[in-house]
């Protein structure tokens, strides 16, 4: 719920007035405030005078209107929060005279998992296809290799392979291929010297 500057006023005339009463009480209980004090004051508003009624008529009708418009306020919904524009699932090949040709990102994925499964040195792939704007695509990669794997040179032959065969195959430019690799190769063992 949403409060606003006048629900949240009122909410702290309502707490002080709990407070006051919630004092009383325990004034009551603890005999700081007797029963003489009580009558008292309940003597002075119900003497008979016009204007103590209705300034005792105004306070209630007062908490009445505010309790009623607390109610109201904890009602409200919450203003609605923008949509996110829902993310593209497909991208376009190509456009003619006949219509338009689209790929889904999910065939794309597929391609890009049977590319990285071909090498002989990729033990575990995951990727993510993004589409950037029509007929451009952003590949992620997170990748498990082989041992004896020097990774600079295995990345960068396989983000230039891996670019060129979408672009081949699909017909849509691939903007980056970002690799991530999840699991090292261990170091060669040298050989011991006696």
């Amino acid at each position: 719920m949403r409060f606003r500057w006048i629900d949240k006023l009122l909410l702290v005339v309502v707490v002080l007035l709990v407070i006051a009463l919630a004092a009383l009480c325990i004034g009551i209980a603890m005999s700081f405030i007797t029963t003489d004090m009580i009558v008292r004051v309940a003597s002075i508003v119900t003497n008979g005078m016009i204007e103590n009624q209705l300034i005792m008529g105004g306070i209630g009708l007062v908490l009445l209107i505010v309790a009623f418009r607390l109610l109201i306020a904890m009602g409200n919904k919450r203003e609605a929060q923008p949509v996110a524009a829902p993310k593209p699932t497909s991208t376009l090949i190509l456009t003619s005279d006949n219509g338009s040709a689209f790929i889904s990102l999910m065939a794309i994925d597929s391609m890009v998992q049977r590319h990285c499964k071909a090498n002989p040195k990729v033990k575990g792939c995951e990727s993510n296809v993004a589409a950037i704007e029509n007929g451009t695509v952003s590949v992620g990669l997170k990748l498990m290799v082989a041992n004896e794997t020097v990774l600079p040179e295995f990345t960068r032959a396989l983000q230039d392979s891996l670019k060129e065969y979408v672009e081949t195959y699909c017909g849509i430019t691939v903007r980056d291929v970002d690799i991530l690799i999840v699991s090292a190769p261990a170091p060669a063992k040298q050989p011991r010297v006696m």
